[in-house]
């Protein structure tokens, strides 16, 4: 079967921030011919630094796509939230070559020239899929997520363990930087986040992954609260399973110790699903490309977790 990235070429109006209903019938890929698993999901977000892009990346790009490729599968996950997608057609070769048939991608528009946001996902378990940019039509959130990188929403049926659940993936990239304004952009963009969050998804299974250019613990500007302490503070809504990663030994960018700006959050019935300290960051990779520490794929390393979704 041909491999395509999803066109996602929906109207204006159609991106507003408005609670999603559940298809009454399965989409067509929802046959006997998929293969029904019964497993524990691992879910994985990781900022790919410039994939595809000769300018900005200073490595050798056929050896970041291998690289690349060779993680991917040495992860094993059933869905990879990735950051900084620019070569979309080198993208999709490496996803076919190294995760074969058992996977499909979608990749945002936005922004529409270079840092795209894509989700990989395992067609057999994740089905009814749709996707669209999260809060594109918010002025304020254009501004506030690095001028137009809006989060890319992903909706689903996880179909495991003899059950069907409707769930949904926010993958974001915040704005990054120390200054002012880039904290400010960052908090102003938590702010909306949750606040539509709370209001039109507060009874959904879901989460929000991906760099998010900060700490949970304090911020990486220097005396101020975490831009995500709105989400922290939360406990009865979100559980931040990144949270105890917070914290001095850990890092999740090569140039960076004790710095955590890689996170997750789950929400709903995510929170049960969540195999209790089973977040890592996944230094292990470097078992897997030896010289990962020079910036050969990735300045950022790899976050995953894992979930038993049940009844």
């Amino acid at each position: 079967m041909k491999y395509t990235a999803y066109t996602l070429l929906l109207l204006t109006s159609l991106w507003a921030c408005k609670k999603e209903t559940v298809p009454g019938n399965p989409s067509p890929e929802d046959t006997t011919q998929l293969k029904n698993y019964n497993k524990n999901l691992t879910i994985v977000n990781w900022n790919m630094e410039w994939f595809g892009d000769a300018s900005a990346f200073k490595g050798d790009l056929n050896e970041q796509a291998a690289n690349a490729g060779l993680i991917l599968n040495y992860l094993k996950a059933d869905l990879y939230g990735l950051c900084e997608v620019v070569d979309t057609a080198r993208f999709g070769n490496m996803i076919r070559q190294y995760l074969g048939n058992e996977f499909r991608y979608l990749i945002s528009p936005y922004p529409k020239i270079d840092q795209k946001l894509a989700i990989v996902y395992n067609r057999n378990i994740f089905r009814n899929v749709s996707a669209r940019p999260f809060m594109a039509v918010s002025a304020t959130a254009a501004v506030s997520f690095a001028n137009g990188r809006f989060p890319f929403l992903f909706m689903a049926d996880a179909v495991v363990n003899g059950t069907r659940k409707r769930v949904y993936l926010i993958l974001l990239h915040a704005k990054s930087g120390t200054t002012v304004e880039a904290y400010t952009h960052r908090l102003d963009g938590s702010a909306e986040l949750k606040d539509s969050l709370d209001h039109y998804w507060s009874d959904q299974d879901g989460m929000i992954l991906g760099d998010y250019n900060d700490h949970f613990n304090n911020s990486i500007l220097e005396g101020r609260i975490s831009p995500y302490k709105n989400f922290t503070d939360d406990t009865l809504s979100y559980l931040p399973v990144t949270l105890p990663l917070n914290s001095p030994g850990h890092q999740s960018t090569i140039g960076y110790p004790n710095s955590v700006i890689d996170q997750q959050i789950v929400t709903g019935n995510m929170k049960q699903w969540y195999m209790s300290n089973s977040v890592q960051i996944r230094t292990d990779v470097q078992l897997i490309v030896p010289r990962y520490t020079t910036n050969n794929t990735s300045d950022h390393y790899p976050v995953s977790s894992v979930f038993r979704v049940t009844d």
